[in-house]
């Protein structure tokens, strides 16, 4: 797989972030702040503020896009950061300088590559893409803005630390720190990370949406229990809404399927599809759940996650559809329903 992670932060709150994301500084919010009049998150208001996500397996290239929005002229800002073993000890970082242009800073914030031939525009939404090698001394990075390569540079040192040769990536950040303290901050959206392994989304995406679209209908299969009303109006929630309605389930191989709404395009690629299940379990013992994917007339089951005691995401990425082992199509995603199978 090379598609790690992506949000368009559209189906959850602040309160939510945690469910999805590894860690954040408090200053952030989910809310009214995405382009497309969709939500997005708002960093660092007050001077500090950052998301962040680690990894288990580790990797040495990274591919990130967001849409990213300024409201006026913030010097010193550092927007994206690849770390090694823990928050601080950043392999690579992305800037801003005072110029509103773009540049790759070491750990220690020290430019090492740019400033970007252009300058970001002001209160105007740019779609950012950013690939990085780690490596001490031939480490390589490029930067687009709206699909333009703006900086590519190579022979870096991108590594933390001193130690020679490639480095593992176990974290990214979007973050957002400013020392003049004047009530600064930025806007972000339709993020996505890849590594490059794989045949499949392995460079930059482009300019990309990660849409939400939430249950709409029954599914052809309903053998879960509501707290309330149908089975999929128990599930429809843009953000989770822990136990004010639910669908729960005893017995293994019991599944739920339903129909979703429609993606807003009618044409374009899909680069990926992720199944986000929120769930718990109420009582001891081990309980596991898998997604489902019906893009026709059949049922797949995804990958088996282990359900803990508070509400978390269980998610799965495909980046094919497992009907045609091709990339899924609009009109197949239109068609088809999602679910959630009670495993063990």
């Amino acid at each position: 797989m090379a598609l790690l992670f992506c949000d368009g932060f559209d189906h959850y709150a602040t309160a939510d972030v945690l469910k999805k994301w590894s860690g954040y500084n408090t200053d952030l919010t989910i809310g009214a702040y995405g382009r497309f009049g969709s939500s997005g998150v708002r960093l660092g208001q007050y001077g500090v503020g950052g998301v962040y996500k680690t990894f288990t397996t580790g990797f040495a290239t990274a591919i990130a896009g967001f849409a990213f929005y300024l409201p006026d002229g913030r010097s010193g800002i550092s927007m994206f950061d690849l770390w090694a073993t823990s928050l601080g000890e950043y392999h690579a970082r992305i800037c801003l300088d005072t110029l509103n242009r773009l540049y790759v800073a070491n750990s220690a914030g020290t430019m090492i590559a740019g400033p970007a031939s252009v300058a970001l525009p002001l209160a105007a939404w740019s779609y950012i893409e950013i690939k990085v090698y780690v490596h001490n001394s031939d480490g390589t990075a490029e930067i687009r803005v709206n699909g333009q390569s703006v900086l590519s540079a190579t022979g870096l040192d991108t590594r933390y630390g001193s130690t020679a040769g490639e480095g593992v990536i176990n974290g990214v950040s979007l973050f957002y720190h400013n020392a003049r303290n004047d009530n600064p901050y930025w806007q972000a959206d339709d993020f996505y990370l890849c590594d490059s392994s794989g045949s499949t989304n392995n460079t930059f995406l482009g300019d990309v949406r990660v849409q939400s679209i939430f249950p709409s209908g029954a599914g052809n299969t309903t053998q879960m229990t509501p707290s309330a009303v149908s089975n999929y109006q128990c599930v429809d929630e843009a953000a989770p809404n822990a136990d004010t309605d639910y669908v729960s389930e005893t017995t293994a191989g019991e599944k739920d399927t339903y129909a979703f709404g429609n993606l807003t395009p009618t044409s374009g690629t899909v680069k990926g599809v992720r199944v986000m299940i929120c769930a718990r379990k109420d009582d001891a013992g081990s309980r596991s759940i898998a997604p489902v994917y019906r893009p026709a007339s059949t049922d797949y089951d995804g990958t088996t996650g282990v359900v803990s005691d508070s509400y978390t995401y269980l998610s799965e990425i495909k980046e094919v559809s497992p009907e045609t082992s091709a990339a899924w199509t609009i009109a197949e995603i239109n068609g088809a329903e999602f679910g959630v199978k009670l495993i063990s």
